[in-house]
């Protein structure tokens, strides 16, 4: 990767880079996921002297341009009036599905999103893209480097390949070409690298094993910095089990919500907690009337830090629904890196992390959530761990999860991209 001398705004030595996105929160205490902004933050605390920004979709409410802490924000219209833009948020696979005629948007959101993509390219003399999501994101840097010749990664998060390979030999020559001109790609998990490199054959996909590399995303890093047990003695638990996540389909969550009813029927009482917000939330509330789960609504900041210092045990439930899968739960990370005693479901994708063969003795996986006699059989064994067993188990979690801060994994992106450390102005 080549380090710009010359880039407007930068000191010597630095480099100019934008992270292309299709979500990201719009505002202060939005429930949008704050993945991308992460990153960038952790890109620019460990390259000071870089100039990053991220392009992302706007939406009704939000700004077109901030600063959120030394990472510039810009958003771009696709539609009007503004409260039409209907594609990007919650989330753009959903939405279709949800609502077929937005599909009527995917056109004009491509347009203004290359436009406003080649416009910074050509004002800011840009170094790299940083593409989340091969489509529609991969796609735009794609065609900006074919006129411009910027260099671009991409970050692939759950089922946006399967798109390409929706529209049959075209749309996955088309995937080979994206990935081929991008220096890395980058996969959440092992299992998505896999159904990248199948896009290849012989030769090529030999080329394509230095070039595609399993990275999570990572956790906040000051959300995890402090080693105090999650299970000290003086640790009080509000919930016996908990999740955060999206109220959607695919996180399983009516699953958990009959388990614990089932076992609230059996005479075990589990105070359950269920945060986040979603279109599913109605459903899902409806569904817990009998049970007792108490429904928090979307948390942040120090909500969700007391949030997971409140909760005994987490519950991750996810199931494929169809095609939309899951990547790798931030929150499960998080979770993990807290040193908290999990519940994982199989479609979450946690065997795929590389830690998996060190981790799987310290969790409780579960292979298919909707088996509520497994289910029941999974929570009553956690639940009846005691403290000093979760405490050791606690202690074990935290050390083979610490990579994934964002302050230290932030230094595996950027090698992986080839960029050295910073050089001083």
């Amino acid at each position: 990767m080549l380090i710009s001398d010359q880039n407007a705004g930068v000191p010597r030595g630095s480099m100019n880079v934008l992270f292309l996105t299709s979500t990201l929160p719009r505002f202060l205490g939005d429930m949008q996921p704050s993945f991308v902004l992460d990153q960038a933050h952790a890109w620019k605390e460990e390259r000071p002297n870089d100039r990053v920004a991220i392009l992302a979709p706007h939406d009704a409410g939000a700004v077109l341009s901030e600063n959120i802490g030394e990472v510039e924000v810009r958003r771009f219209r696709y539609c009007w009036p503004e409260n039409w833009q209907k594609l990007a948020y919650p989330a753009i696979l959903p939405n279709l599905k949800n609502h077929p005629i937005t599909a009527l948007l995917i056109l004009p959101f491509l347009i203004a999103e290359f436009l406003a993509t080649f416009f910074m390219v050509r004002k800011q003399k840009l170094d790299l893209i940083y593409a989340h999501w091969v489509m529609p994101q991969g796609l735009i840097a794609y065609l900006i480097k074919r006129i411009c010749g910027t260099s671009y990664v991409l970050q692939n998060h759950s089922s946006d390949l399967e798109i390409f390979t929706r529209l049959g030999p075209l749309g996955r020559a088309l995937a080979r070409r994206i990935i081929r001109g991008s220096d890395k790609l980058f996969c959440v998990n092992a299992k998505q690298r896999n159904f990248a490199l199948d896009l290849f054959e012989g030769s090529g996909r030999q080329e394509m094993e230095q070039k595609i590399v399993t990275l999570p995303m990572g956790v906040a890093s000051d959300f995890a910095r402090d080693n105090q047990s999650s299970y000290d003695e003086k640790s009080l638990f509000r919930f016996d089990l908990g999740t955060i996540s999206r109220l959607s389909r695919k996180k399983g969550l009516p699953f958990l919500i009959d388990a614990v009813d089932r076992l609230k029927r059996d005479g075990l009482e589990i105070a359950t907690g269920i945060a986040g917000d979603g279109e599913d939330r109605e459903a899902l509330i409806h569904a817990a009337r009998s049970a007792d789960v108490e429904f928090t609504g979307f948390l942040q900041g120090a909500d969700k830090k007391e949030f997971f210092e409140q909760t005994k045990i987490f519950v991750f439930t996810s199931v494929a629904a169809g095609s939309d899968v899951e990547g790798l739960p931030v929150s499960l990370l998080e979770a993990l890196c807290l040193g908290k005693m999990v519940i994982a479901s199989r479609d979450t994708n946690i065997k795929m992390l590389p830690e998996w063969d060190l981790l799987k003795e310290h969790i409780c996986f579960l292979e298919d959530p909707s088996d509520i006699d497994a289910f029941e059989r999974a929570i009553r064994q956690v639940i009846g761990l005691d403290r000093e067993a979760l405490k050791v188990r606690s202690r074990q979690i935290k050390a083979i999860m610490s990579r994934y801060r964002w302050d230290q994994l932030i230094q595996e992106y950027l090698g992986a991209c080839g960029i050295s450390e910073q050089v001083a102005p």
